[in-house]
């Protein structure tokens, strides 16, 4: 009988806000999908927030993320083994802030790709063994989600361009059973519901080029997926986890019509195949539940997705309605917001 190993994909987790009040009370908001995580071989997700350090923020990066390093504790709570680093935030905190996170990971023996003190460091992918199925994990950031590093800074990200993905497939592709491809991209619509217009042709290159498997994150919204040469591309999980956060002095709150939703992507890997279970999950005042309404707009979202994918004049409808209306709405409402209310 072949082994299966299961690998669950969370999207952006972001313990800010009432995560620290939460974890210093002693309150578990991921009781609910906790048996979820905990019955996969290993758990995989975007560790969006780093933690607070003692030298100051990025003040080129706007708003920054932070959470206290001990509610870093939660990501034991989910399982997570891998933690992907190659985000637009990985240096809001600083050097310090980013040693204190990577500190906490490797005591917490969990495994991160993405970032480091070097480049080499930085492109390094995971190659895993789990249940005598070999994976490789390669993470990568586009420049376009405005990561804001300073050139003298020690830290660094493994950025994205196609040609590195094709030598890194090629490299790894004949040696293990399964390419994972991790993007952090899309960032001209950071805010949509739909992928940028050129996301689905980059996505079926890294496929063209032997990924198994694409996910993505940082639009902080649950977009589609598709099939493509049999093998999934998912263009963005959503908000895993998020919160409101004061940033500058200004209270950034959660758009909880667009930014709740996002779904656990359970893979069930063999040695030359795999099935996914998506598993519908909501925000609901910063505790994760199961919600199949989730599911639902998800497959809206699929059904749309058909179509403005090959109609341009649909898809700059859409642009425009992203790239002005609601920004513009999100900054009005976010304007001059009391952080002691």
């Amino acid at each position: 009988m072949n082994n299966l190993t299961t690998i669950s994909f969370l999207g952006d987790i972001a313990f800010v806000g009432k995560y620290n009040e939460y974890y210093s009370s002693g309150i578990n908001p991921f009781s609910a999908v906790e048996p979820i995580l905990l019955s996969s071989h290993l758990v995989v997700g975007n560790l969006e927030c780093v933690s607070e350090g003692d030298q100051g923020e990025n003040l080129a990066k706007k708003p920054r993320l932070k959470t206290k390093t001990q509610t870093l504790n939660y990501l034991k709570t989910l399982n997570i083994g891998l933690a992907t680093l190659a985000h637009n935030h990985v240096y809001d905190n600083l050097y310090d802030g980013y040693l204190k996170t990577t500190a906490f990971l490797k005591e917490s023996k969990i495994d991160f790709i993405g970032a480091g003190l070097s480049e080499n460091r930085a492109a390094e992918p995971l190659v895993k063994v789990i249940n005598d199925i070999s994976f490789c994990f390669l993470n990568y950031v586009t420049h376009d989600t405005n990561p804001n590093l300073p050139n003298n800074t020690e830290i660094h990200l493994n950025y994205f361009s196609l040609q590195k993905v094709s030598e890194d497939i090629i490299k790894f592709k004949n040696k293990v059973d399964h390419v994972v491809i991790l993007l952090h991209w899309g960032g001209r619509l950071e805010g949509g519901n739909y992928p940028d217009y050129d996301q689905p042709e980059i996505a079926r290159k890294i496929i063209d080029y032997g990924a198994d498997i694409i996910i993505g994150h940082h639009s902080h919204t649950l977009q589609p997926y598709e099939i493509y040469k049999n093998k999934y591309i998912f263009y963005s999980l959503g908000n895993f986890c998020f919160s409101d956060f004061i940033s500058d002095g200004v209270l950034k709150k959660l758009d909880r019509k667009r930014r709740v939703n996002s779904i656990i992507l359970n893979v069930v890997f063999s040695k030359n195949k795999y099935n996914i279970e998506i598993i519908p999950i909501r925000n609901a005042d910063e505790f994760i539940i199961i919600d199949k309404s989730s599911f639902k707009l998800l497959n809206q979202r699929n059904l749309f997705f058909k179509y403005i994918k090959s109609n341009y004049f649909l898809w700059l409808i859409y642009y425009i309605k992203v790239k002005y209306y609601y920004k513009i709405l999100r900054k009005l409402k976010n304007k001059n917001v009391n952080p002691n209310l």
